[in-house]
């Protein structure tokens, strides 16, 4: 029977340097741990769908369509969207339009307060904004009040996310060509989501963006990235994050733990 790999007593240097081999060692490993910990942290609270047009590192303005049109058969795709948005965490701006277009949450204010709009678009609750906009759309006057809240506020980078059927009213083509000139000017980047747009309406606003932004077609049955809505995908990346804690953390008992002096085994 082999003996068990000892430190001889007698060689204080050797001890030295094995303790310093474990200290580094050790070090390293609860690196690997911390750095695995904040990774599980931001893959549980940033893996949002909203990730998908809220782009990072810019502040942006909501501009949500309540004409009649999108009022009732889109209200739940509306509804699901805001909720992401809200859960962002994100500080933002809110436009709410149809034929007029006006300031509802001023830019920087915490995505939170969009929670109390989400009612709105569960069915079971009137909305208010019924008797004020009429059925027509201006999508054009939305973006360029969007525009002007970032101006207003300073903000160097900010973005634009619209919300909306994607039906404009004929006669904003002229004020909608020459806002997408502004906005393209002033390099502010326009995320339109498409609630159930028609295929004819998406190929206008991709021909009439061109680099200036993009659009998502959402339809019932998918999420806000465009896939479909039967919940969030598996995990997997947070699995093995977590598998590798463990492992480490195994490894640390196994191969790191602490001398212990044997004991004398008692002869027969």
């Amino acid at each position: 029977m082999s003996a068990r790999q000892s430190i001889p007593l007698s060689s204080p240097a050797e001890l030295r340097r094995n303790a310093y081999w474990t200290l580094g060692a050790r070090l390293a490993l609860a690196a690997c741990l911390v750095g695995g910990l904040i990774l599980a942290f931001q893959l549980t609270h940033h893996s949002r769908r909203s990730d998908a047009f809220l782009d990072a590192g810019r502040s942006p303005v909501i501009a949500l369509d309540l004409s009649w049109s999108v009022s009732y058969a889109d209200s739940k795709l509306i509804e699901q969207t805001l909720r992401d948005v809200v859960d962002s965490g994100r500080r933002i701006g809110l436009v709410l339009f149809s034929d007029t277009a006006y300031t509802a949450l001023p830019v920087g204010t915490n995505a939170d307060a969009l929670r109390p709009f989400l009612r709105f678009f569960q069915g079971n609750v009137a909305n208010p904004w019924r008797a004020t906009f009429s059925a027509g759309t201006r999508i054009g006057a939305a973006l360029d009040l969007a525009r002007q809240m970032l101006r207003g506020s300073g903000v160097k980078k900010g973005s634009v996310v619209l919300i909306s059927d994607l039906d404009d009213s004929p006669s904003d083509e002229t004020a909608l060509a020459r806002t997408l000139v502004a906005y393209q000017r002033d390099d502010i980047p326009i995320r339109m989501i498409g609630v159930n747009p028609t295929s004819q309406d998406v190929a206008f606003f991709r021909d009439a963006l061109q680099s200036a932004g993009t659009v998502t077609a959402l339809r019932a049955g998918t999420g806000a990235g465009g896939a479909p809505g039967t919940g969030r995908a598996f995990p997997v990346v947070l699995v093995v994050v977590v598998a590798l804690i463990v492992l480490l953390l195994a490894l640390n008992e196994q191969v790191l733990g602490a001398l212990t002096w044997g004991r004398k085994r008692s002869t027969a």
